[in-house]
């Protein structure tokens, strides 16, 4: 678990800004290019705020995934593996990202007094899907990435090796 002032106030600021309302930087899917998939699955009980980007900037890194009691999330599905219909599920998103480039991600969580931040990079392959799972609350806040593929009918999740933790002050 990381604390970055920068990024501290930084996160708490977008937190307040969107609770009750609409994420002010929507992520927006490729619609050209190699691609990739990946699912969140949130398993935080306060808000959290998921930044992605390949250009490793921050502080214009749209939001992939925002969860939050509070929020007016974008639940959407991208037909992926085990996909289940948008039944309203809160803490899984599914999307469309760029392949054959690094993705940074950047996270953000706020929950009874606690704060905590990750910033991961791993390079998605094209064609390939990914399932993310966040975790964040009073003992730890961690990501965790799996490629997935089908085999027979059943979706098999191998942990990806090459996600890294980024080193402070590395994207700015």
């Amino acid at each position: 678990m990381r604390k970055h002032p920068s990024l501290s106030c930084a996160a708490l600021a977008a937190l307040t800004l969107v609770t009750g309302c609409a994420v002010k930087n929507p992520y927006i899917s490729p619609t050209s290019g190699d691609t990739a998939r990946i699912r969140v699955v949130n398993h935080s009980a306060g808000t959290a705020l998921l930044y992605a980007s390949t250009t490793c900037k921050v502080d214009s890194a749209p939001v992939l995934a925002g969860f939050s009691s509070f929020l007016k999330s974008d639940i959407s599905r991208a037909d992926m593996y085990g996909s289940q219909p948008n039944d309203g599920n809160k803490n899984v998103v599914e999307r469309v990202i760029e392949a054959g480039k690094e993705m940074q991600i950047f996270t953000a969580y706020q929950g009874a007094g606690v704060q905590c931040y990750v910033e991961v990079a791993f390079n998605p392959k094209k064609d390939e899907q990914y399932e993310m799972t966040y975790i964040a609350n009073g003992q730890m806040c961690r990501v965790a990435i799996d490629r997935l593929t089908e085999t027979d009918g059943k979706i098999v999740r191998e942990k990806v090796e090459d996600v890294r933790r980024l080193k402070k002050g590395e994207c700015r």
